[in-house]
């Protein structure tokens, strides 16, 4: 009885400890770096921690008003008072301790409140951070209709989204930016482009984002745009637990007829089942060349899918599933373990409706039908003892993209209408995992970290069949007598795996009594791709009768390629694929830099260094193509801060950095992108670009959570790389080339405000506003005059780049946070998306408005509706040629054929306004 009279009351003990909880995280007010083994005691109470190898504590208290000391050699000890504890909650908090003066003769106490301590913390952060940065963070992702990464990026400053998911960033294309996952590199996603599609990563797994566009050594050098930082979820201060469920419609496809061709039952959850795949056993592209009997040629045609029945339903709603788990163990004295666990799954079925193709010759309207599933899951775990931390983070992500598109319209070339049907399944997926560990040496605060990722991604393509009819007058008739780039039956594949190593190491010292820092490291970086596409078909045997021919020629799609004309040899199966369809490639990067931090008084500081990386490349295509380039590149940086006083600094930072092509630009490869009529064709002999960038901005942060900035920068690249698009009659190639050099000027606004000073003790004082607003202008350098339909210039805009970007919110919360509501507009300039060549003018995406609405609404302290409003305004999605050479879009009238000398339609529709509802549950 005594035993469990004794385990009765350790329970209760047990319980009443955690009853509530006090957490956090001690910075050095100068520098906002962790200061690992200070003493937090909360007074009265007499209990205390010791902050981890991050600075962060945790201190199991009964609810109440407490008093906190933190206490750290060298420094000024500081108490901060009026911290609330209620049950079953944390009181979180972040505090600044400042160095003690060497002619203090006695112990100073510092005395602050936490509303005090949180607004200096974030004044703190903001102005300490060694290079120009912007960021977002869960909190404002929370307020905003954003699902995806992508989605979210469009917030940040300078920051906006190309083709629906590639980021641009200060105006520069894709390939002058770089994404990492937890401080680890990302490869690209796709296999034409270095870019990485952001709409892969559910917005429900972020933490933060961080958008750093001023290097420090330490810092990849492949970029000039920016560097994205994502980050996921870590331990948690306290086991949470979090569902959520989503519904949305939109006004271009729910409800209406959605066509598609043939489905399984798992691509609902993502997954093909393997149906679309080539069959194992198929014949061999040598074979084939060499000629297949009437037998071998029936079994191979047999062994494919040959399903082209087009079914129809009314497209339904969009959904959107979320579950977050976070769980944190309380070990021996400080140390801790902790997991944080999401899986994500969206289902959307999305019809561009009546995009208009307009162009030389071309004169099409496509319906395409978007049959969309992506699933996440994430895992982070993290150990905390004495001051070292070891965390395992992985991520999974998927997306299956089904795709049909059907053509009605009137090619010119051919003197025909043309009828066509192309059905494409895109699977990609990304795997991503890394081990890290942060380790105190010594008594002092030198830190040793290190890192091992993995990262794969895949690319599959299976089967994207592509089927055309033409009339010329007598009727239609399917184009299946030969075997062409725009009526082939693709099986693509693209594997790619990353391996990263990196080490770093951090001492600091005392420089003119102020302390500065040195930070050394090493990184190995191991990058190997296997791409392949195979082309292939079934053509009619030319020993056809012309009335056998005639039938099958005019039969509808679903049965055009059926059981029974395959079983009697009808159709022959050919082979277009050619030695240059694949390639293998290896690239090795050997960096490493040293960087010092060093702070001249208390208003100076500069932080500089340099970074060497050697980039050797080995790519090998089947045509026999060998591609060995050996990139060296020593990348100094410097970035100097001015504290102008306690709420303003003056920045200027100067950096050398690189873009290297991407792999599937120097494989001598054609792709034929059936939507865009082209084929994307690489150039061997590219270079890399090297960029040399100047910045300076003057940031003031007048309130808790409020930051007004100015920035101007410039940008000169050597041997920029852009793509262009040239071609006879109706064969389009795009292809990358180096143009000789570049600048980007440019200059950003940012303007993050709470409006309560407009009248006091009003509305006012719930409302924020936000804006970044940035001017670029650039310049590009050619060898000598070049035309576009006619027209000369010597100089141009960069590819990709947009003039301006308008990035605005205005939010109004209550204050108890019980009701928020937020409006969302963004807008860009009008940008070139391909140099045009010849006869063609440049390809030029237009101008649109996005405006986006939210409101949450808080039931309970537990569960929350938020119902938002995305793309109010619908307007047009555009990309044109500017055949007269204005800069502007003038529609033409083409009742009477399409004039060269005025503008083409390349791609227009309306994506449709989204309407989304969710409801989420917060329990432990």
């Amino acid at each position: 009885m005594r035993i469990f009279l004794m385990l009765f009351i350790l329970l209760l003990s047990h319980f009443a400890v955690y009853a509530g909880k006090i957490t956090g995280r001690i910075l050095d007010e100068k520098t906002s770096e962790a200061i690992i083994g200070a003493t937090v005691v909360v007074k009265a109470a007499g209990t205390g921690a010791v902050t981890d190898v991050d600075g962060n504590f945790a201190i199991a208290v009964q609810p109440g008003i407490y008093t906190l000391a933190v206490k750290y050699l060298g420094y000024q000890t500081k108490e901060v008072q009026d911290i609330h504890v209620t049950d079953a909650s944390a009181a979180t908090l972040t505090i600044l301790i400042s160095e003690a003066n060497s002619t203090q003769l006695q112990e100073v106490v510092v005395r602050s409140s936490l509303k005090k301590e949180n607004i200096g913390t974030l004044y703190a952060i903001q102005k300490n951070a060694a290079a120009i940065s912007d960021g977002i963070s869960a909190d404002v992702i929370r307020r905003s209709p954003d699902r995806n990464t992508r989605e979210v990026l469009k917030r940040v400053s300078g920051t906006t989204i190309q083709d629906n998911k590639f980021v641009i960033i200060r105006g520069l294309s894709d390939r002058y930016n770089s994404a990492m996952v937890d401080n680890a590199m990302l490869p690209s996603t796709e296999p034409n482009k270095k870019a990485f599609s952001f709409d892969i990563m559910p917005a429900a797994i972020i933490d933060n984002i961080i958008v750093t566009k001023a290097a420090t050594p330490d810092l990849p050098g492949d970029f000039a745009g920016g560097i994205i930082n994502i980050l996921t979820k870590e331990v948690p201060d306290r086991n949470f637990n979090s569902i959520s469920i989503g519904l949305s419609a939109n006004t271009a496809s729910t409800g209406t007829a959605f066509r598609s061709g043939y489905r399984t039952g798992s691509d609902f959850l993502g997954f093909d089942d393997g149906s679309r795949q080539l069959p194992s056993g198929f014949p061999s592209g040598g074979k084939v060349y060499g000629g297949l009997t009437t037998h071998e040629n029936i079994a191979a045609l047999s062994s494919l899918n040959n399903d082209y029945t087009i079914a129809t339903h009314k497209a339904l709603p969009g959904i959107n599933l979320q579950g977050t788990v976070g769980r944190v163990y309380r070990t021996r004295g400080s140390n801790k373990f902790g997991f944080t666990g999401a899986l994500t799954y969206a289902h959307n079925e999305n019809i561009k409706r009546d995009l208009l193709r307009q162009y030389d010759g071309f004169n099409y309207k496509d319906n395409v039908y978007n049959y969309s599933s992506s699933l996440g899951a994430l895992l982070n775990a993290g150990y905390y003892f004495g001051a070292n931390k070891i965390v395992f983070k992985t991520n999974y992500n998927r997306v299956l993209d089904d795709n049909f598109l059907y053509r009605i319209g009137y090619n010119n070339s051919s003197s025909s209408n043309v009828r066509y049907y192309a059905f494409d399944l895109i699977q990609k997926s990304l795997f991503k995992t890394s081990l890290e560990g942060d380790h105190q040496i010594g008594n002092g605060q030198s830190k040793l970290n290190w890192l091992l990722s993995y990262n794969s991604i895949t690319n599959n393509q299976p089967d994207q069949r592509k089927v055309s009819y033409s009339n010329s007058g007598n009727g239609f008739y399917a184009d299946n007598t030969t075997l062409g780039k725009y009526n082939n039956r693709l099986f693509g594949d693209l594997k790619e795996s990353i391996f990263n190593g990196a080490i770093n190491y951090s001492i600091p010292f005392s420089l003119l009594s102020n302390k500065s820092s040195l930070k050394i490291g090493v990184l190995e970086q191991v990058r190997n791709r296997d791409f392949s596409n195979r082309y292939l078909g079934a053509v009619l045997q030319s020993n056809i009768a012309p009335v056998e021919l005639s039938d099958v020629r005019t039969r509808l799609i679903e049965s055009l390629y059926a059981y029974d004309l395959i079983q009697k040899g009808v159709y022959r199966l050919e082979e277009i694929t050619i030695p240059g369809d694949q390639y293998s490639a290896t690239t090795t990067t050997t960096a490493g830099y040293a960087m010092l931090d060093n702070r001249f008084s208390e208003r100076i500081r500069l932080v500089w260094g340099a970074r060497f990386e050697s980039y050797k490349l080995d790519l090998k295509a089947g045509d026999g193509t060998h591609v060995h380039p050996i990139w060296n590149d020593l990348l100094p940086s410097a970035n100097f801060t001015y504290r102008l006083n306690k709420l303003s600094n003056l920045r200027a930072s100067y950096f050398r950095s690189v873009a290297r092509p991407e792999l599937r630009e120097v494989a001598s490869l054609a792709y034929y992108d059936y939507e865009l009529n082209a084929t994307f064709q690489g150039t061997p002999s590219l270079v890399r670009t090297t960029i040399d960038n100047i910045d300076l901005r003057y940031e003031v942060f007048p309130g808790h959570g409020e930051i007004l900035s100015a920035s101007v920068f410039y940008k000169k690249f050597r041997n920029t790389i852009e793509s262009n698009v040239n071609g006879q009659n109706s064969g389009y190639e795009i292809n990358p080339a180096n143009y000789p050099s570049a600048i980007n000027l440019g200059a950003e606004i940012e303007v993050r405000k709470k409006l309560g000073f407009i009248a006091e003790n009003t509305f006012f004082e719930n409302l924020s506003l936000y804006a970044n607003l940035a001017y670029i202008h650039s310049q590009v350098e050619l060898d000598g005059p070049s035309y576009t339909n006619g027209h000369e210039y010597t100089t141009r805009v960069l590819a990709g780049q947009s003039p301006f970007v308008i990035n605005t919110s205005l939010g109004y919360q209550t204050p108890k946070e019980k009701l928020s509501l937020n409006v969302l507009y963004n807008r860009i300039g009008d940008r070139i998306f391909l140099i045009g060549q010849g006869r063609f003018g440049n390809v030029i995406e237009s101008s649109r408005n996005l405006l986006d609405f939210q409101v949450t609404y808080k039931l309970s302290k537990r569960s929350e509706v938020r119902f938002n409003i995305k793309d109010i305004l619908n307007d047009p999605v555009r990309f044109y040629f500017d055949q007269d050479n204005s800069g502007s879009f003038a529609r033409q009238d083409i009742s009477r054929g399409i004039d060269n000398n005025h503008d083409w339609i390349y791609s227009e529709y309306r994506p449709g306004t989204t309407m989304a509802f969710t409801y989420t549950l917060k329990f432990e």
